[in-house]
């Protein structure tokens, strides 16, 4: 598993380095958000680790700009706390928010539960409507063209279409695609979910809120 580290402070950024690669993690880091661009671009990563205050940009645009071209995991690690920052940073693409000062053993319980996602042997496609997913190779496609998904967005897609007759309530959804031992706050469900609807707003099919339940994949004709 390898992670790239985009942070500025030289100490944090060792200790980051050093608590991965104790871990089994190959560690690389990038200190500016040009350096970070680049590596991402030419590098493969499991997960990225992004600061949001960096010396020549801001990583929330940083971390909107990464989506376009990686499935990388983003867990935004930094010490801005406001709700604001975080619903702005889900909303552009990333899939966790580690407020700083942590503990490695939390962030390294994040970082586990992305290797068991990533690792499990999965069906090789899922077919809904015009929608279908390879869950193995991580790709979607709605009418023949391809959707580009964050790794949560992915995630939460594949729990609908491996469950298309039923409800899935919150709980089940955030079990299923962030772990159990996802500490973040409780709106990400929510918050994907509007994300994804926004994804599929062309095609065949729509994501239903059930009052008081969850939310379950439907063709639109059904609703």
């Amino acid at each position: 598993m390898h992670a790239l580290i985009v942070e500025d402070h030289q100490e944090v950024s060792r200790w980051l380095s050093t608590e991965l690669s104790h871990a089994g993690w190959t560690a690389h880091s990038a200190a500016t958000v040009q350096t970070a661009l680049t590596m991402a671009r030419h590098g493969v990563y499991d997960a990225i680790l992004l600061d949001i205050m960096l010396p020549d940009g801001d990583g929330l645009k940083l971390c909107k700009e990464m989506r376009q071209f990686t499935n990388a995991a983003i867990i935004m690690v930094t010490a801005r706390h406001e709700l604001t920052d975080r619903i702005k940073a889900l909303d552009d693409g990333a899939d966790d928010y580690l407020c700083k000062p942590f503990a490695i053993e939390e962030l390294l319980a994040r970082l586990r539960a992305i290797k068991r996602r990533t690792s499990t042997d999965l069906s090789s496609v899922l077919e809904f409507g015009d929608l279908r997913l390879w869950p193995e190779e991580r790709r979607a496609e709605q009418n023949g063209q391809p959707l580009h998904l964050g790794r949560r967005e992915f995630d939460v897609l594949q729990v609908l279409m491996e469950n298309t007759s039923r409800v899935m309530t919150r709980d089940q959804l955030l079990e299923s695609a962030w772990g159990y031992d996802f500490y973040g706050e409780s709106n990400v469900v929510d918050v994907t979910i509007r994300r994804l609807r926004e994804h599929l707003a062309s095609g065949q099919l729509t994501i239903t809120a059930v009052r008081g339940i969850g939310y379950v994949l439907r063709l639109i004709h059904e609703t």
